[in-house]
């Protein structure tokens, strides 16, 4: 026993200097950020593009939602972290393994098991149970199955981003391509005209009731305005088949199959509410994202730190063994055991202090990662909302000038008929109402692609929060 009393001293002074080493426990809390107030708002759906009223454009985002490769491959990230959380929760539960052997076995004449006559030649059989389980004294296991619990809900938080941006490039696709529709459509009808109005003058030319320079203007106009259709045929043609990308359709239907979509322009901006409250920003998908891993990394730099403190790791089997399979399962072929390890981390040359050091680290820079991506949503959404305010202005500016210069043509057009005007006049005065026209169809498309970043940059819709729901 006085042998004994030294090596007991210093094992248990080991043990005290590794418990002082352990270091303290801290409590991981969602940074609180200074947020500008704001009044609330009324609700807002989170199928938002169907505020715009137009379902061609309702199909086109289901079936983006549907066949989209890249929400494929964040619906594959979530299956992948959901098949992580039920690996981590199994660590917290007892491990169950059936096992069975067989082997014939020949000890030589002087192995100790021989000394006494035994035969050297034998059968060895078992089948059994074997039960084991670790005590999860300092909730490692909890804290890496509550870290895998929030990197799932971060996944999930990841696709809803990507929905809400996907929706919104569908949206601001499907514009574009109906305002190159009606840039079309306009610029066909003027080139028509002109045409017409080009084949009159020449016959009034042939009469000598023009001269030679009204019919080289007129030819010119013509000229240019028929450039522009191979133009906005090429961007138009361009634009159905990105969009057609982002639906997720095949090679062979990128080429084949069209855009359905209304005839005319009617997808018009609804308009979105002053004074959105700030908090809508920590609603938003990536936010939550990021403040879903900030809470897994806490959670791992608690698992960490439970390394430091003894494991308690508890082991039971039952079964048979026997050197006859006749007699395998008979009553004096039963065999059990009961067991119970204790292990104490004493010295490891650092290891479990640099993991520790290593997850404070991580958590360190997603907490960084987390103010930023609060910042970048309040800039994203206050650049969203200028560019909003100042699509909407420039459409009813554009709007006030196209209308004024329709009346300046058709005034103009009067005067012509009456002799007091060119047909240089009218020529301009068409080009000048056209070309509004057109800018106008232009700028109804940079409104209503404002509006769906907006949507994109609060996350999707939103909604007035509720007394219950702050309170909870």
């Amino acid at each position: 026993m006085k042998r004994i009393r030294p090596f007991s001293a210093l094992a248990l002074a080991a043990a005290v200097l590794a418990g002082c080493a352990v270091p303290p426990a801290q409590k991981h809390e969602t940074p609180q950020l200074e947020l500008p107030a704001g009044r609330a708002v009324s609700e807002v759906q989170a199928d938002w593009w169907k505020s715009f009223g137009d379902p061609q454009l309702d199909a086109l985002v289901a079936e983006a939602l549907a066949n989209n490769r890249d929400l494929a491959r964040a619906m594959a990230r979530i299956a992948e972290s959901r098949a992580a959380l039920r690996a981590a929760h199994a660590e917290r539960l007892p491990r169950v393994d059936a096992s069975a052997s067989a082997a014939r076995q020949r000890l030589g004449p002087n192995a100790p098991l021989a000394a006494g006559g035994d035969r050297l030649v034998y059968n060895d059989l078992r089948a059994g149970l074997g039960v084991s389980y670790e005590l999860d004294l300092w909730s490692r296991a909890a804290n890496l199955s509550a870290a895998a619990r929030d990197e799932l809900l971060a996944s999930e938080y990841a696709r809803d981003t990507l929905r809400t941006a996907l929706a919104a490039q569908v949206v601001q696709s499907y514009v574009a391509l109906q305002s190159l529709d009606a840039q079309v459509v306009l610029y066909g009808r003027a080139v028509q005209a002109q045409r017409d109005s080009l084949a009159l003058q020449r016959k009034r030319f042939d009469a000598g009731d023009v001269s030679a320079l009204d019919i080289a203007q007129l030819d010119a106009e013509l000229i240019d305005n028929e450039a522009q259709l191979p133009k906005l045929e090429r961007a138009r043609g361009e634009a159905e088949r990105a969009l057609a990308l982002v639906l997720g359709r095949s090679p062979k239907a990128l080429l084949e199959q069209g855009i359905a979509r209304a005839d005319t322009f009617t997808l018009h901006a609804s308009g979105v509410p002053a004074g959105l409250p700030s908090d809508l920003l920590l609603r938003r998908p990536d936010v939550q994202a990021a403040e879903a891993r900030l809470r897994a990394a806490g959670a791992r730099v608690d698992a960490a730190r439970a390394a430091y403190f003894p494991g308690i790791t508890l082991t039971a089997a039952y079964g048979f063994n026997s050197t006859q399979l006749s007699n395998l399962f008979d009553g004096p072929s039963i065999a059990w055991n009961l067991g119970a390890a204790l292990t104490q981390p004493i010295w490891d040359a650092g290891r479990i202090g640099a993991q520790y050091d290593a997850t404070q680290a991580q958590r360190t820079q997603i907490e960084l990662d987390y103010r930023e991506r609060v910042t970048v949503a309040f800039k994203e959404v206050r650049d969203a909302l200028g560019a909003y305010a100042e699509a909407s202005r420039t459409l009813q500016s554009g709007e006030r000038r196209a209308q004024a210069l329709q009346r300046a043509a058709d005034l103009t057009r009067v005067r012509y008929d009456g002799g007091q005007s060119s047909r240089l006049d009218v020529i301009n005065a068409d080009r000048l109402a056209l070309t509004a026209q057109a800018q106008n169809a232009d700028a109804a498309r940079a409104v209503a692609a404002a509006q769906a970043d907006v949507f994109r940059a609060l996350g999707g819709g939103w909604r007035a929060p509720t007394k219950t729901a702050a309170a909870s």
